[in-house]
């Protein structure tokens, strides 16, 4: 028999699933013959003392916004075993406790999970913790990672594998989210525990837990050895422009910086395109510029709270600089034609010119179309460029998210765009070049949903069926770094990172920059060889430099 390859046995030994010899030692166990009592179990909240058990089952139903309820155990964890954690649970209903009155149904929106989940379980070493979140319509990790599932149809054996800083979740024996690096948080507690059900005040969660059990095992193999290594330096803020004469300006709403996009320019250039208005359509963003490699920041004049300032920048060969509005006008006299705004700066970004743009032969029934993350100049003089908008279903499609993420194309330095390709029905494409022909892509599906992934090896003409990630939710950022490592930045929950060693195929050494709550975009930027500049806006605008070096 031929040795598993490394991928392989790395996702074996992270895997959920049986083993030929699993010699667990049990050293928690709760069945609901009757609710889970001391000395092993203790109830938290009142949602907790009034559990009952019934069919076999125990309902543990948290319906108020000011009370929580779940039942924890501690147990002696011994640091050279792996912990394993079942458990057997359908979920009823779960709430966000800021669904807005008179909706048709209420919100499951119930990030952030710092305060917490109404179905929950959780585990703790001492020194980290994390789990699961259980939604009706998905499970999460306590931060990135996601699997799409029904969980209200009927029961499911959850199982929990913990090594180091690893998590992986199997579903009835199949393992879901493979988990590396997901079992990262801080721990809450110096005990090692184990929780399920709310531990929530503000949310609310009805679920029938059938059985809970935690243990430790001999791991099957010795861990794999890191394959970077990663260093972090302490933040630094970027701090708002000065709020000025609000009369001269044509909002109502203007808020500090959110939603950065860096682009490095060359010649010791960044330019960063920053929101300065609410998460609307045709609000405004402002430009910014660095050359100290982004720890210091200054406002272009003329670029500030415009609607049509730009966003994709990049440097052509005669030095210049040609940016892209952000937001792109529907031209009704023409079906697929639009109208936007093409910027030229001059080499050091001091001064620039604008002329409007046409984009033409885009498919039939998108709107409110949007230039996105991603810019490229390519050997032969043209310019492509990634954008999304809303679309109606095409003929032939499977699936239709009313967005639309396109490739444009253009041979007269952003004068005209035209149609090139699609990405697929998603929005916020994210997409990477490896060479003139082989291509990334990125997609948001939604908030709190999976990334997809998509690849090219005919330079972006056509795209393989999308794969479904683990890791999400907005805007990713890609950046193919000097030394061959593929870096991502992603947020929602948190501002996260992660990194491949093989152009996309698998995802190792993740990172949550932060848990805190903002609009959690990020952007990432090779400021020098292995070092990246790393944006995000939660809870304010921030940049830090993580240093990447290959130990292979």
């Amino acid at each position: 028999m031929k040795p598993l390859p490394a991928c392989l046995f790395l996702a074996a030994a992270l895997a959920g699933g049986a083993r030929a010899e699993d010699p667990i030692q049990w050293l928690v166990d709760y069945a609901a013959s009757a609710p889970p009592a001391a000395p092993q179990w203790q109830a938290v909240g009142a949602a907790a003392a009034a559990a009952t058990v019934a069919d076999g089952a125990l309902r543990l139903r948290d319906d108020a916004t000011d009370e929580q309820g779940h039942f924890r155990a501690n147990f002696r964890f011994d640091p050279g075993r792996e912990i394993v954690v079942e458990a057997k649970v359908r979920v009823t209903s779960m709430a966000s406790g800021q669904s807005k009155p008179g909706a048709t149904a209420p919100s499951t929106s119930i990030w952030p999970f710092p305060d917490g989940a109404p179905i929950t379980l959780v585990v703790g070493d001492g020194e980290r913790e994390g789990g699961i979140v259980l939604k009706p319509d998905k499970i999460t990790t306590l931060v990135d990672r996601v699997a799409l599932l029904d969980t209200k149809r009927e029961f499911h054996t959850y199982r929990l594998v913990i090594r180091g800083s690893n998590m992986s979740v199997a579903v009835d024996g199949t393992t879901v989210i493979r988990g590396e690096g997901a079992f990262a948080r801080k721990a809450r507690s110096r005990d090692a525990f184990v929780l399920f059900g709310s531990d929530s005040k503000l949310h609310r969660g009805d679920a029938q837990w059938v059985s809970v059990k935690l243990g430790q095992r001999t791991p099957a193999a010795p861990p794999e050895k890191p394959k970077l290594r990663l260093t972090f330096s302490e933040p630094w803020d970027i701090p708002p422009l000065p709020k000025g004469n609000p009369h001269e300006r044509p909002y109502a709403h203007l808020h500090n910086h959110t939603r950065p996009y860096v682009y490095a320019v060359g010649q010791g250039l960044l330019l960063m395109s920053v929101a300065q208005g609410p998460d609307a359509i045709l609000e405004p963003y402002g430009v910014l510029k660095s050359t100290d490699a982004g720890r210091t920041w200054a406002p272009i004049a003329g670029l500030q709270y415009k609607s049509f300032a730009p966003l994709p920048m990049v440097r052509l060969p005669d030095r210049s600089i040609v940016g892209v509005s952000r937001w792109a006008v529907k031209y009704d006299r023409e079906e697929g034609a639009f109208i936007g705004m093409t910027y030229r700066f001059d080499p050091e970004a001091n001064s620039f010119t604008t002329t409007e743009n046409l984009i033409l032969g885009l498919p039939p029934g998108m709107g409110r179309l949007t230039f996105d993350r991603h810019i490229f100049a390519l050997k032969d003089g043209a310019l492509l460029v990634a954008v999304y908008g809303s679309a109606t279903k095409l003929p032939g499609e499977t699936q239709q998210t009313g967005r639309r993420a396109v490739l444009l194309r253009s041979e007269d330095r952003g004068l005209t765009w035209r149609y090139f390709s699609t990405l697929g029905p998603r929005p916020e494409p994210s997409v990477v070049r490896f060479s003139e022909t082989e291509m990334m892509a990125l997609l948001r599906v939604n908030g709190w949903m999976p990334l997809e992934q998509s690849w090219s090896s005919d330079g972006g003409r056509t795209w393989t069926p999308p794969r479904r990630l683990e890791e999400g939710s907005v805007d990713a950022d890609l950046v193919y770094m000097s030394n061959g490592v593929l870096a991502c930045s992603y947020g929602r929950p948190g501002s996260n990172l992660m990194f491949s060693l093989d152009r996309g195929e698998t995802w190792v050494h993740h990172h949550v920059i932060t848990e805190l709550r903002g609009y959690n975009y990020t952007s990432i930027q090779e400021v020098s060889p292995g070092r990246l500049l790393y944006v995000h806006d939660a809870p304010r605008m921030q940049a830090l430099y993580v240093e990447v070096e290959r130990l292979e």
